[in-house]
């Protein structure tokens, strides 16, 4: 049989083959990321009176990332002791009308945009609808710069019963070590992405 290639081609294919692969395992491997979130509400009755709320549903994305208690891996909570954002929950919960809905840290990958995942986050009280105060999701992504994307959804109570909804769903860049703040007029969200 007669090969169609000299050795030294086709180790120089072999070689080319053998360096793309690694250069793409190195782009597979996403950098981790610390992300620390807190989210609280406002409860002032002047702010609760003066915004619009709206009937909103929470959605419901397909393939995000629920956090976990178990430790140091992906997508897992950290104990309370790898808490950044501690002082700043201690400040807003000696000030009048504020209450903590979510503070968690956890470690993820962060890739690009079209391959980023959403993190599930939950906190605050149950609903009368089963539905917790604080519900939606955190995307971040990154190319030059840090990307945050928040869905995140405040749901109250209303004197005759009905659940009204307010939402932050406005994306951001961000640089990595750096405390960003996510402001709405009802709740707010501190974001620390540290490399």
């Amino acid at each position: 049989m007669k090969l169609s290639h000299s050795p030294r081609r086709l180790l120089s294919t072999l070689t080319l083959a053998l360096l793309t692969l690694i250069s793409l395992s190195a782009q597979a491997e996403d950098p981790v990321y610390k992300v620390e979130i807190l989210v609280f509400a406002n409860q002032d009755p002047a702010a609760l009176q003066e915004q619009v709320w709206r009937s909103l549903d929470v959605p419901q994305l397909a393939g995000a990332a629920e956090l976990g208690n178990g430790g140091n891996g992906a997508y897992q909570r950290l104990p309370d002791n790898n808490l950044v954002l501690t002082a700043e929950k201690n400040r807003l919960s000696r000030q009048q009308g504020f209450r903590t809905l979510f503070h968690s840290a956890w470690y993820q990958p962060v890739s690009n945009e079209n391959n980023s995942r959403p993190v599930h986050l939950r906190g605050g009280q149950l609903m009368p609808n089963g539905a917790y105060e604080l519900d939606g999701y955190i995307t971040i992504d990154r190319n030059r710069l840090l990307h945050l994307r928040p869905d995140l959804y405040y749901t109250s109570t209303q004197s005759d019963g009905t659940l009204l909804t307010a939402t932050i769903n406005t994306p951001r860049s961000l640089e990595a070590n750096e405390i960003h703040y996510l402001d709405h007029p009802l709740f707010g969200v501190l974001v620390l992405i540290q490399r």
